[in-house]
């Protein structure tokens, strides 16, 4: 689980039927299926939204949960009460469901923990075709990437197998650095360029210039992983060389390389990161515990906060909590923060659903709940609230990024600015008529109320082509337009990137039925254009540039970074080498240096506690024999 979080339940309803958790016999009164879900909080949708199926009886529903209820109802005619509780971490999960106390019908865990709960018999396997929105919605990349992932099922015959089949992928995401440039440069006296490239090498969170600027998580696992990075990084760079896919430098991807390097990279990179023996964890140990010294500090789950307060310059992240931060951080903090991948890959993680073995489970149910929460419509609700990135992809998925991060969305249509006295940024969002429909530019610039309608009349724009004062052209003419008609400055001018995200949404887009998509965004839907992506050039001399991004390059990764994410399995036997490891880097350890200082303060401390006793020992004797001497000179003077 990539959030770490208190343990607080979704609604007064959970609280009041909680007793209704310890057996089968209270899961089902009055025709009432109670389903029990077990999940991170803050981890699914609670705004209001509209219903995607026909016989819904309500315009909107006030949150995902409800709007389940209501389907099972509307749909399936069933009466479904969600019992819904939240954990803080895959550990306290695991060991609640362990005790036996509390039965769930589904459970959220990352996907060690999935392998885990796997191996030791714990889980119920998804029945085949029971997730059709989830069939053709999830992305095909995250779901062959799952199937990879492999372990026993605790039935004692030791055979593999996927860990696909006994669970449905919710969120997924990667590991990186956040960082404020502005704040860093400024901290150390550097320019933000360089600080921008420094950020995409691993090793920059051991570098002396950056002292103290870092927080990093006080998770054994993400820290670990990037000791990895850190321990071979020299062999990583090394394969990244020989295997022919990627440039040198910077290792970005070569065109075309993308379906060899994911299925004959990935292994080597996977291999490298899973390495968990006892020679391999004393080894990280010691690079953590540099680390540790060249930090500011560890933290559980305020980094993302602290980041846009300004009290550290540099964080190891989740990406979903990146984009938080650089939201948050920009609209209220005016602090512009960036998320990098270093150039030799990390950490792709999965959160997914699972079915606990139990007599009480209800699996129909449960299966339906995930098939729910795979409709796109549902997916981009979660979405909306949590900041993470769905599994799910589709047309939904496809509007709702374009509607967050495309230029073109932001250059045909009205923006509407909505900070006032009693509202914020979050309720800012594109201006819409009477009939729900978004309302074009009409190039009458911005307004008092702070609507922007632009500076050119975009009406009858698609993302298929700009129609620019009527006149209709492609969206690179349209680039050069405004700045030879509109831009009054160099710094106006605007120059778009492509990003290609077609692992993401191959394959589950309705509109797109033809083989061969096109060539740039106008007529590839895979194909988007972002105004964030800057090539950063190298400080140093070297011939070839790095990539910093922000939300969007969070949300979902560059293409060619892809091949070069790995998973983190479960460590099995391992684990003992790993915890020990962990608990040595957390505890108080001093370099030897300061254990001889340590120890000299010790010995001192000790040496004048002892002289003390000694001197009042001393003093005392002299004293008796004083009074010894006063009581003698008195019997003789009587």
């Amino acid at each position: 689980m990539k959030k770490i979080v208190r343990a607080l339940s979704l609604s007064a309803l959970a609280m009041l039927v909680a007793p209704a958790l310890s057996g089968c016999s209270s899961a089902e009164e009055n025709g009432v299926i109670r389903l029990r879900v077990f999940n991170c909080e803050d981890y699914i949708g609670e705004s209001e939204l509209s219903p995607f199926w026909e016989e819904a009886e309500e315009e909107t529903y006030a949150d995902v949960i409800s709007a389940f209820e209501a389907w099972e109802k509307e749909v399936n005619g069933k009466n479904v009460r969600v019992i819904y509780d939240t954990f803080d971490t895959n550990e306290t999960m695991l060991s609640s469901l362990k005790t036996g106390k509390t039965n769930y019908d589904l459970v959220c865990p990352s996907d060690y923990t999935i392998q885990k709960m796997m191996s030791q018999g714990m889980l119920e396997p998804f029945d085949p075709d029971s997730t059709p929105n989830y069939d053709a919605y999830a992305s095909p990349y995250l779901v062959q990437t799952l199937d990879s992932i492999t372990a026993q099922n605790g039935n004692g015959t030791g055979e593999e197998y996927p860990i696909s089949a006994y669970s449905r992928g919710y969120m997924w995401g990667t590991l990186g650095i956040l960082y404020n440039p502005a704040k860093v440069a400024a901290d150390k006296g550097l320019e933000e360029d360089e600080v921008k490239f420094d950020m995409g090498d691993w090793a920059s969170c051991w570098d002396p210039k950056y002292k103290s600027e870092m927080s990093i998580k006080d998770s054994m696992r993400d820290t670990y992983s990037v000791g990895i990075m850190k321990l071979f990084g020299d062999e990583i760079e090394q394969n990244l060389k020989d295997s022919g896919y990627f440039e040198e430098g910077n290792y970005a991807l070569k065109e075309g390389a993308f379906e060899e390097a994911v299925w004959r990279y990935h292994p080597l990179m996977s291999d490298i990161f899973n390495r968990a023996d006892e020679k391999t964890v004393q080894d990280v140990e010691k690079v953590l515990l540099d680390l540790k010294g060249n930090v500011f500090g560890f933290e559980v789950d305020s980094g993302k906060d602290d980041m846009v307060k300004g009290m550290i310059g540099m964080n190891l992240a989740w990406s979903g909590d990146a984009v938080y931060s650089m939201d948050r951080g920009e609209n209220e903090a005016d602090n512009y923060i960036y998320y990098s991948i270093p150039k030799t890959g990390g950490n792709i993680w999965f959160d997914g659903w699972v079915m606990p073995k139990s007599d009480s489970l209800h699996k129909e149910e449960a299966q339906e709940f995930v098939d729910f929460l795979s409709h796109p419509d549902i997916a981009s609700a979660n979405m909306d609230t949590i900041g993470y990135t769905s599994f799910i992809a589709g047309d939904t998925i496809l509007d709702l990024i374009r509607s967050w991060y495309d230029p073109r969305a932001y250059a045909m249509y009205v923006w509407h600015d909505a900070t006032g006295a009693d509202e914020t940024w979050e309720d800012s969002d594109f201006l819409y008529d009477e009939n729900d429909e978004i309302v074009y530019q009409d190039g009458t610039g911005v307004h008092e109320n702070g609507d922007d309608y632009g500076e050119l009349d975009m009406t009858g724009s698609t993302y298929e082509e700009a129609v620019v004062n009527g006149v209709a052209m492609s969206w690179e003419e349209y680039q050069d337009y405004y700045n030879e008609n509109v831009a009054e400055s160099e710094d106006d001018m605007i120059e778009w990137g492509v990003r290609n995200l077609t692992y993401m949404f191959e394959g589950t887009l309705e509109e797109l039925f033809v083989e061969n998509p096109g060539e740039t965004p106008d007529d590839n839907p895979y194909l988007f254009y972002t105004d964030e992506i800057e090539e950063i050039e190298s400080p140093y001399g070297d011939d070839y540039s790095l990539t910093a991004g922000r939300q969007f390059f969070a949300q979902y990764p560059e293409e060619e970074l892809i091949p070069k994410l790995a998973i983190m399995r479960d460590y099995g036997a391992n684990n003992k080498y790993v915890l020990a490891m962990w608990q040595n880097v957390k505890g108080n350890n001093l370099p030897l240096w300061g254990a001889i200082v340590f120890g000299v303060i010790l010995l001192s401390g000790l040496a004048m506690i002892l002289a003390f006793f000694i001197g009042k020992y001393r003093w005392k004797k002299i004293k008796i024999a004083r009074r010894k001497e006063a009581s003698a000179s008195l019997n003789k003077a009587k």
